[in-house]
């Protein structure tokens, strides 16, 4: 093994021991917690917005750390982990993979089954079950995804069956995350749509005119039918460069495109603005093309970029067994033949195409303006003392593994130590966490229970609609002042045992703080003294009480709070609450 990836997991280890200590969890939720950060941050989105759970019955050989489902890929993903907190990784084999996957795919054949009916409806087990059983006629594909900081063998459990389910396999380990993080090199392994051999059919585009050393443009229709098949077989791969598209948008667009297609399939090509796609290579019938037409048979490495939500909108209206065979989706393939500019002409077509929702890969781009700016003012602002020199500093993190970079370049490894002494990592902060304070402060609990991809979405619109202010010197002291205000708040709920729902009541806690007690909140006391008053730590404690018992009693008896959360009538409800003093 490397020696720069057993650096890369003692850093890893440290910052799980930071995260218990910083956020008050387990050692298994901090792993999840820093591990899916990593991913997240390097464009493998389905692991995202899971909800955390801790269930492991060994005598059942059962384990679940983590779910999700996306109705709009009709997809259901499984987490599951193994931590290593010893002082190097261990080599995990076939049998060893295969031993923890099982116990995922166990967990969702019980659901069948009543054997979670006797469990505390407040526990992880139960609340998992519920939503796994409330989908689960709907579930067409099951993604069991393995994440460890152990060394795993180069091995990937084979597809099985469940009811008319296809139940696929990943595995994340250490090496895999470092040569991400440190080489961007996230595994890439092109699609292939066989189109003539798989589906009988062959795509008749226009070449645009002209030679181009970075791309080949061709334009066409796809049939409606056709888009759908191959959009179920593949879902999310189709659409892996959109990184919004895991997002289950329900705007007014998506429900214009619903319209459309069942009430005017005939006109869905004019109203529609139709897709744009890209591709590594083709393959062409030689003898069909002439030089007008080129008729293509496959399609190497095809992403849609722009228009994932026209796709699962027509993949929607063929599970509602509404008729396609009138409807036609207008194409443009762009084949990239610059490969180091690939990902940059994606982000690019993404951001300047007509798009029908206000959707930008550049939402999640990490070179935005308002990143950048947060950085340089972190890198130069500096914790006040009241004697001496001015040494200490926060870290603005604007890309993952942004702060181990900078540690690394440390020449020496007593430059590393007062590095660290400097900027501990405790004190480094992502741009997504710093969006989660900022949107619970601001009254949007609903939205940061969603996740901290899908929160992130909606504070980017934010920031670009001028609702986010942009950033000055006071306006990063503000977001750090929030930050340990909601650091803070989560020890105090942590220390009130409430035995669930942690996160979302710091996110409530939070909001209720923001709306009623904004007097309160002294950004500029918290950045010199680094902490909050006893005034506010005993406003806390009060509200987190009140915040308890309004989850405990919901509008609807027996609802799924974590779902029930996620809801702004949860919010509204508490507000009405709180200011009727009904808790």
């Amino acid at each position: 093994m490397e020696q720069k990836v057993q650096d890369f997991y003692q850093e890893m280890n440290e910052e799980v021991k930071q995260y218990m200590t910083n956020y008050s969890m387990t050692q298994n939720a901090a792993f999840k917690e820093v591990f899916l950060s990593y991913l997240n941050e390097n464009a493998v989105t389905i692991l995202a917005d899971m909800d955390f759970v801790e269930y492991k019955k060994d005598s059942e050989n059962m384990r679940l750390d983590g779910y999700s489902y996306n109705e709009y890929f009709h997809s259901l993903t499984l987490l599951v982990c193994k931590y290593n907190s010893s002082p190097n990784p261990a080599m995990l084999w076939k049998k060893d993979i295969d031993k923890y996957v099982k116990k995922a795919v166990k967990f969702l054949k019980t659901c069948d089954s009543d054997y979670f009916q006797n469990l505390e409806p407040t526990s992880d087990g139960y609340d998992a079950f519920q939503a796994i059983k409330n989908v689960v006629k709907n579930v067409e594909t099951v993604n069991v995804v393995f994440i460890t900081n152990d060394v795993a063998k180069n091995y990937i459990p084979a597809d099985m069956k469940f009811r008319k389910c296809t139940i696929k396999f990943d595995v994340y380990d250490i090496e895999k995350v470092y040569h991400m993080v440190m080489a961007g090199d996230v595994d890439y392994k092109p699609l292939v749509i066989r189109l003539k051999s798989k589906y009988h059919q062959e795509l008749f585009m226009i070449k645009v005119l002209g030679n181009n050393a970075i791309y080949d443009c061709y334009v066409g229709v796809i049939s409606g039918e056709l888009l759908a098949d191959i959009y179920k077989d593949e879902g999310q791969e189709l659409i892996q460069k959109n990184v919004r598209s895991y997002l289950q948008a329900k705007g007014k667009v998506n429900k214009g495109i619903k319209n459309s297609l069942s009430k005017e399939p005939e006109m869905f090509m004019a109203y529609n603005n139709g897709i744009s796609t890209i591709a590594d290579s083709i393959k062409i019938d030689e003898k069909k093309s002439n030089k007008e037409i080129v008729v293509i048979t496959d399609i190497i490495g095809w992403q849609i970029v722009n228009g994932g939500q026209t796709t699962a909108s027509i993949y929607n209206a063929m599970q509602s067994k509404l008729p396609l065979d009138e409807v036609n989706v207008q194409v443009k393939l762009s084949v990239i033949k610059d490969t180091e500019r690939a990902n940059e002409i994606a982000s690019n077509i993404s951001k300047y195409a007509n798009s029908q929702n206000k959707i930008n890969m550049s939402d999640f781009n990490a070179n935005d303006d308002y990143h950048i700016k947060m950085e340089q003012i972190s890198r130069r602002t500096f914790i006040p003392v009241e004697k001496g020199k001015e040494t200490e500093q926060w870290f603005y993190e604007r890309a993952r593994g942004q702060y181990m970079v900078e540690l690394n370049r440390q020449p020496t490894p007593k430059a590393k130590r007062e590095f660290k002494n400097r900027i501990p990592k405790k004190r480094c902060v992502s741009k997504t966490v710093a969006a989660k304070c900022i949107m619970a402060y601001m009254g949007f609990p609903y939205y940061v229970s969603k996740g901290l991809e899908s929160n992130f979405v909606i504070f980017s619109d934010m920031v670009k609609s001028g609702t986010i202010p942009q950033p000055t010197r006071n306006v990063y002291i503000d977001m750090i002042a929030k930050v340990i205000l909601f650091q803070q708040c989560d020890k105090i709920v942590a220390g009130l045992n409430f035995g669930g729902y942690k996160a979302q009541i710091n996110y409530y806690v939070i909001a209720l703080f923001g709306k009623y007690y904004q007097s309160q909140f002294d950004a500029d006391y918290i950045w010199k003294n680094q902490t909050i008053s006893p005034e506010v730590i005993n406003i806390i404690t009060d509200l987190a009480n009140k915040v308890w018992e309004h989850f405990q009693n919901p509008v609807i008896k027996g609802v799924n709070i974590s779902q029930w959360c996620k809801k702004e009538e949860c919010w509204q409800l508490l507000q009405s609450r709180y200011q009727n003093h009904e808790l």
